[in-house]
């Protein structure tokens, strides 16, 4: 009879008899057991299970536990329900109680039937031993030379000798547990074919490693795929299929080759499987409804992926090696770190799918977290909410992928609610090295996906030279992220063919390895030979295909020596097709709302439904919102709310992501509010403005930065109409980020004509917190801006258009607002420019609550913009002939300046200019602002020390505006420091009043007894 599954859990069956004389008899059948010594809690209740089934069917269960079954059904005692077969063998014809007499007999041979059952038990042990180990003896390694694992011995559960067992077992039947399928329909096998079953499952070239993972149904579900006796094998057509796709991976990196000798290609040789394991997860994938896939890789085999997954014209792809005249404004980047976005039919499926790889600097796993946001952006976009159509296939390196830490940040992101892409394939190209370094220096854990079983990733580790166990194991893939909708990993173990790229030469540090590599045969042809025997094709059909791949080379190159410009379109990983139409690149509109759109949202942002039970500290701050209105003089909270509530009323989405951000790390924003007596009921106001209007997302991410910053640059890519919003909890913790401020967001656009309006908030501010959580670094990204420091006022004309120029020309935005109206301006103009830049915004801390950083209404209103300068409304302004000093100043030191003006009673003689956008500078407004006040010294006044803040990039600036007219500007403010602030209060208050007395050519005297 075939097993059952009916021993996995008793209370599965239909019981014969009652319930309470069920148990009882199952206990007491335990209790037999149990006495013996070999017996402990856990095999009880197995015994239990067993007990069940065999009463269900007396043939489910092995003819020894059929007989002890029947002593305890006849009321044997504990310790006397064992009888010996007969000599004949284990069949019984029949049991019957022992008399006194026989009863000795039955004692003497019970430990015979004891050690059988014990025996059994034990190869349970086996079977799971190889489940759970098989994988460490796996033949992974294509050259012979290295355990995957970084371990040469066998692990002593997988000898027969670690269980009492030896060579006369071999031929011994043995039952099956339930948690195997390698008998097909036998419930028991001998020992010989147990063991050679298990080998050929999980020691062959395939390793499976999934008994980390703590769901019985997912360990179950992976053991179908498996164990089940043929189910690795391909079709003849899936083989030419296979065959074809590593003519095309192995024959375009030897064309390559052949015509670039010098050049580097970061190649693909010694992994070529990769290129057909990736379309067979696009295929199967593909096949279970998946439209869209976003793949970030490393530079190896990134050409290869371009020409034969993506289908780029080769052309396009080859003309990247010859000398082109560049075709726009942008410095481009070496081919193998670009990006492209494809659309055609998958015929395997025959279904249209998208494929976009996505640009890489050569932080390798930088891309990670970009491509989950990317996908997760395409998902919410189509309302595919749980990621059925969009998926992200992930390939990796060995090194990197157990060295980078944003690895885990970015698996961590895996099933948060704002941030799940419900499962993304990973594809790890294991070279067995990370550019000279071997594996045992570069790891501690056995292998280098180790890190995916800190989120339940099962783990198929393969031998590349057997593709066929490759398209298997990617099948797999693709139906567990489609049935589970979570990471999983598939190790490619191969080896790299040549150096770190073609120039290098490996053998200065890897001599062995590469004298073996020297002499193995590469995949395509090894699989060549497999088919032949197989007659799965015959030698002429192998020539016709290696043929007629070749000629679709050698066309292409002759293509490619036409092309004579680079095609922008051809690269983007994101191409926003319809946005650029109609639209004015010179022209910056209005962003000022009708006063109906922001008296509607400060009503909404200032209440709560009915029922609903609000924090008694968070009513007195809605109803302090009431009175702000009532009063004309709104704070940077409403300010923040009225710029994302008008979008939204405007079908603009609005997504605002970080630590913390749903409250605010100063509590000042209070977005989500939550219901102090029922769990997890919340209400977001801005949520419920007005039917129709576009969603709000606002959510807490995880302790990360260089992940998250990532996930919402993906996120900002795919559609230009919408606000994306990153903010540090302090603008210091933005330094964990710069991996990623560095090679995707500061130069994004001139590497890859990749646009992006994403806004980084970083709080910043010098309040006596100390060197950590004072400064945003501002002058790194000032550091990072592409505009000259010099200006050619002969070449330059100060018109209208000289904003909107400026910003289509710069990298990004760096901007220190000081008012709730201008940073609501910066982030509407974010949205409604005729182009996308990032914003890198010093966001205020103490400034949340500042009585004197507040807005009036009208300055909301239609016809209103952002301000780049705000000048000197004061009694100075009044009387510019007796105007001595000009003090420009950007963020919060401006209100810690008027207060010191007033306190030292130079009100009249001293201007104090904000310059809310440092970059691009706003020479326009600067000149005007000097023209105003012809007499009087110009000084830059900051919080920062000398070294740091926006000094080093405004000095230059100003002295090249003003050079004609002999004038220049000086500084004032902290001394060069090693550390961004003091972390002594009485410290950071001496060098404000210091701050206080260079600003107005004062002492520090002058300020005793002042507090800022």
């Amino acid at each position: 009879m075939a097993r059952t599954r009916t021993t996995i859990a008793a209370t599965q069956l239909t019981k014969p008899e009652s319930s309470t004389k069920h148990q009882a008899r199952a206990q007491s059948a335990a209790a037999s057991v149990k006495h013996e010594s070999f017996m402990n809690g856990s095999t009880s209740v197995y015994i239990e299970q067993m007990y069940a089934a065999w009463q269900e069917d007396p043939n489910s269960v092995h003819k020894s536990w059929d007989a002890y079954f029947r002593n305890v059904e006849q009321g044997a005692a504990p310790g006397q329900a064992f009888q010996a077969p007969p000599t004949g063998g284990l069949t019984l014809t029949g049991i019957t109680q022992p008399s006194a007499g026989a009863a000795s007999t039955a004692l003497s041979t019970a430990g015979a039937s004891v050690q059988s059952i014990s025996d059994h038990l034990k190869i349970q042990l086996l079977i799971r031993s190889y489940q759970m180990r098989g994988h460490n003896v796996a033949d992974l390694d294509p050259l012979g030379i290295n355990s995957a694992d970084l371990d040469d011995t066998v692990p002593p559960e997988l000898e027969l000798s670690f269980y009492g067992l030896n060579e006369n077992d071999l031929e011994r039947d043995f039952v099956l547990p339930p948690s195997t399928y390698i008998g097909g329909s036998q419930t028991s096998m001998k020992l010989k074919d147990i063991i050679d079953r298990l080998k050929d499952i999980y020691c062959l070239r395939t390793g499976v490693e999934y008994m980390h993972l703590t769901n019985y149904e997912q360990q179950d579900w992976i053991r179908r795929r498996f164990e089940a006796p043929r189910v690795t094998e391909l079709s003849r057509d899936q083989k030419k299929v296979l065959f074809k796709r590593l003519i095309r991976s192995t024959k375009f990196e030897e064309f390559l080759a052949k015509k670039w000798p010098s050049e580097k290609r970061f190649g693909l040789e010694g992994c070529e499987v990769l290129i057909p394991a990736i379309k067979q997860v696009i295929d199967s994938s593909s096949s279970l409804g998946v439209d869209s896939f976003v793949i970030g890789m490393p530079h190896r085999g990134r050409l290869n992926v371009l020409a034969n997954v993506c289908r780029q014209p080769l052309a396009t792809i080859l003309s990247q090696f010859a000398t082109l005249e560049p075709a726009d404004e942008g410095s481009g980047d070496v081919k193998y770190h670009l990006g492209v976005c494809i659309e055609r039919l998958n015929r395997q499926s025959q279904k249209n799918i998208k494929i976009a790889v996505v640009a890489n600097p050569s932080h390798l796993e930088a891309v990670d977290p970009v491509v989950l946001g990317k996908v997760r952006a395409e998902a919410f976009y189509s309302g595919d909410h749980k990621c059925d159509r969009a998926m992200a296939i992930m390939l990796h390196g060995d090194a990197a992928f157990a060295g980078q830490g944003v690895v885990l940040e970015t698996f961590n992101l895996d099933d948060l609610p704002s941030y799940t892409t419900s499962g993304c394939i990973h594809i790890v190209v294991n070279n067995q090295i990370g550019f000279t370094t071997d594996p045992r220096s570069s790891r501690s854990s056995p292998y280098c996906t180790d890190v995916g079983r800190v989120v339940g990733c099962p783990i198929f580790h393969v031998n590349a030279d057997d593709p066929e166990a490759v398209m298997h194991v990617c099948n797999v893939a693709s139906d567990w992220r489609k049935t589970f909708k979570k990471d999983v990993i598939i190790d490619l173990v191969c080896y790299r063919k040549y150096g770190h790229n073609e120039l290098d030469e490996p053998m200065f540090t890897q001599p062995l390895m590469y004298q073996k590599i020297k002499k193995h045969k590469p995949v395509l042809e090894l699989y060549q030979q497999k088919i032949l025997k197989e007659s799965v094709a015959d030698e002429q059909y192998v020539k016709d295909e290696l043929t007629k791949y070749g000629q679709i080379l050698e066309d292409a190159y002759e293509n490619a020596q036409k092309v004579t410009f680079v095609r922008n379109r051809d690269w983007l990983d994101s191409p926003w097709d319809d946005f650029f139409k109609k639209r004015d690149p010179l022209k910056l509109p209005s962003t000022g709302i009708e006063s109906e759109v922001s008296n509607l949202i400060i009503d909404k942002f200032s209440s709560y439904p009915e029922g609903f039970n609000l924090h008694k500290g968070l009513e007195r701050t809605l109803k302090g919102r009431q009175q702000m209105l009532k009063d004309n003089s709104v704070d940077w909270a409403v300010g923040e709310a009225l710029a994302f509530g008008s979008l939204l009323i405007e079908g603009i989405h609005v997504r605002l992501s970080g630590q913390d951000v749903e409250r605010g790390t100063f509590s000042h924003r209070h977005h989500v509010l939550h219901d102090q007596k029922v769990d997890q009921r919340v209400y977001n106001p801005l949520n419920d403005l007005r039917e129709g209007q576009a969603e709000y997302t606002v959510c807490n991410s995880s302790l990360s930065e260089y992940a998250v910053l990532g996930f919402e640059l993906g996120y900002s890519m795919v559609d230009p109409n919408s606000l994306v919003i990153w903010e540090a909890q302090f603008g210091d913790f933005s330094n964990t980020a710069q991996c990623i401020i560095d090679q995707f967001v500061s130069s994004g656009q001139s590497k890859w004509i990749r646009q992006s309006g994403l806004v980084m908030l970083l709080p910043h501010g010098y309040e006596g917190m100390g060197p950590e959580h004072s400064s945003a670094r501002p002058e790194r990204f000032l550091q990072m801006c592409n505009e000259d420091d010099q200006i050619d006022l002969d070449k330059v004309a100060f018109g209208p258009t000289f904003e909107a120029q400026q910003l289509h020309d710069t990298n990004w935005i760096v901007a220190n607002c000081t008012n709730p109206a201008n940073i609501y301006h910066l982030l509407r103009r974010q949205v409604l420019m005729p182009f996308r830049k990032p914003a890198i915004v010093m966001s205020p801390k103490s400034l949340l609550r500042h009585p004197m950083a507040r807005s009036p209404m009208e300055d909301f209103a239609a016809g209103t913009h952002f301000q780049r300068v705000i000048s000197e409304t004061g009694s100075a302004a009044q009387n510019p002939a007796n105007v001595q000093r000009i003090v420009f100043c950007t963020g919060k030191v401006y209100y810690d300046l008027v207060n010191a003006r007033k306190h030292i009673g130079k009100e009249n003689n001293v201007v104090l200019i904000r310059v809310e956008q440092i970059a691009p500078f706003p020479y326009d407004l600067i000149q005007a602002e000097c023209r105003k006040y012809p007499q009087a010294e110009l000084y830059w006044a900051q919080e920062e020390h000398k070294n740091m803040g926006a000094w080093a990039f405004i000095q230059p600036r100003f002295n090249s505006l003003l050079a004609r007219e002999g004038r220049g500007i000086k500084y004032a403010g902290r001394h060069p420091s090693a550390s961004p602030a003091t972390g002594n209060k009485y410290t950071h208050l001496q060098e404000q009043k210091e701050l206080f007395a260079q600003t107005f050519n004062a002492t520090k005297k002058d300020f005793e007894g002042f507090k800022p």
